[in-house]
C-alpha cells in the first residue's frame, strides 16, 4: 500500500517432525516481526533486532521496494536485482545469515503499488521471494498459486502454528485510495483456493496460532488498503475461526508505516488481537484514528516481538513493539486462556 522511505529484513525456516515427542525440538519462544523496508539506506535496525536474539523473524511484506528505483516490474531480472541490493546491505546480510526468516510479500515486492490478481507475473514474483528466503523445494508454499503456507513447531503440548497469508495474488482491486468498503461480495481478498486451504489449516491441532497478514485486519477503516475494505471477507475469517473452533489465534500485520495493537471481539468469538509493526525504515506523517486501538500508536521506525512463555501456566504470550533504539513502546500480555472458546 504505502509508498517509500527506508528499512527491513528476511529469510526462512522449517519445522521439526520427529516421531517421538521427547526428540522434538522446543518451539520458538522469541519471534520478531516487521515490514516495509527500502533496500537502500540505513538498515541498522536489523542489528538492533539481532541483538535481542530472536529465534525467528516474520517478514510481513514490502520487504524491499521494486518500484523505489526506476525499473519495470514485469522484468524479473529487475526484481532480482532489488533483492540483490537488499542482500548487499551489511546489517541485513548479517541478519539473514543468522536469523531464520519466514516471509510473505505485500504490494511493493509483489507487482507495484496496490496491485492484486490482475498482475500478470505472479509466478515470477512468488519464485523470487521463495528463492531469496531459501524456502525448501518441498515446502507447501511452492505447490500452488501464491506464497501462502504454514509452519509447525514443538510437540503436541507446545504446538506452534504459523500461518502465512498471501493477500495479493487473489486480491480483486476495485478502487484507488481512498478506498470505501465494498458491498460486492464477489470481490475477493484471499480467493476460494486460499480460503479452502486456510480452513484445513485451522482444523489442525495447535496451541498457539500466529496469522501473518501483510495488510491490517482489526483496525478502524481508514481508506488505505486493508481487510476492512472487504467486510464480507473479514467476516468470513471470523466465521472460519468459529466454525473450526480454532483456539489460540492472533495476527501480526504491517504496511501502514506506524505501529499499533488493535483488538476486537466478534460475536461468538474470543478476543482477537492484531499487532501491526511498520516500518523498518519508513514512517508515516501520523497514525490514523482507530477505535479498536489498545493504548497508543507509535510513529517511529519499529519492529515487533512475540515472547511466548511455554513453561508458564497458562502459556503466556507477550506482544511488543520496539523502536529502533530497542526501547519497548507498545506491550500487551495475553494468557493463552483468553484465546479460547
Amino acid at each position: 500500500m504505502k509508498n517509500i522511505f527506508y528499512f527491513f529484513p528476511i529469510l526462512l525456516i522449517l519445522s521439526c517432525t520427529k516421531n517421538s515427542s521427547e526428540n522434538i525440538a522446543p518451539p520458538p519462544s522469541k519471534i520478531a516481526f516487521g515490514s516495509c523496508c527500502v533496500q537502500v539506506g540505513n538498515l541498522s535496525i536489523f542489528d538492533s533486532i539481532q541483538s535481542l536474539k530472536p529465534d525467528l523473524f516474520l517478514a510481513l511484506g514490502d520487504n524491499m521496494y521494486g518500484d523505489f528505483l526506476p525499473g519495470t516490474y514485469p522484468d524479473s531480472a529487475w526484481l532480482a536485482l532489488q533483492y540483490g541490493i537488499l542482500l548487499s546491505n551489511a546489517p541485513f546480510k548479517r541478519f539473514k545469515q543468522n536469523i531464520p526468516i519466514i516471509a510473505t510479500y505485500d504490494d511493493h515486492d509483489y507487482g507495484g503499488n496496490n496491485r492484486g490478481n490482475e498482475y500478470p507475473h505472479k509466478r515470477q514474483t512468488a519464485n523470487l521471494l521463495l528463492n531469496f528466503y531459501n524456502v525448501p523445494a518441498t515446502s507447501n508454499q511452492r505447490n500452488h498459486t501464491g506464497v501462502y503456507g504454514s509452519y509447525y513447531y514443538g510437540d503436541d503440548a507446545h504446538k506452534l502454528q504459523i500461518i502465512v497469508l498471501d493477500t495479493r495474488v487473489f486480491l480483486d482491486v476495485f478502487s484507488g485510495e481512498p478506498i470505501s468498503p465494498t458491498s460486492d461480495t464477489t470481490k475477493h481478498f484471499l480467493g476460494n483456493e486460499e480460503w479452502t486451504w486456510l480452513r484445513a489449516e485451522l482444523l489442525k491441532p495447535a496451541k498457539v496460532r500466529i496469522v501473518m497478514s501483510s495488510s491490517q485486519m482489526l483496525h478502524e477503516h481508514n481508506g488505505y488498503e486493508s481487510w476492512t475494505n472487504y467486510p464480507h471477507e473479514l467476516q468470513r475469517f471470523f466465521n472460519l475461526i468459529k466454525e473450526t473452533r480454532a483456539a489460540g489465534v492472533f495476527m501480526v500485520s504491517g504496511d501502514v508505516h506506524w505501529a499499533e495493537l488493535s483488538k476486537q471481539q466478534p460475536a461468538g468469538l474470543y478476543p482477537l488481537y492484531d499487532m501491526t509493526s511498520s516500518g523498518l525504515n519508513q514512517t508515516e506523517d501520523s497514525p490514523r484514528p482507530n477505535m479498536y486501538r489498545v493504548g497508543t500508536a507509535l510513529q517511529a521506525l519499529n519492529f515487533g516481538m512475540i515472547d511466548i512463555d511455554w513453561n508458564s501456566t497458562p502459556i503466556s504470550i507477550k506482544l511488543q513493539v520496539y523502536n529502533n533504539k530497542n526501547e519497548v513502546k507498545i506491550e500487551q500480555t495475553i494468557p493463552l486462556t483468553e484465546l479460547q472458546f
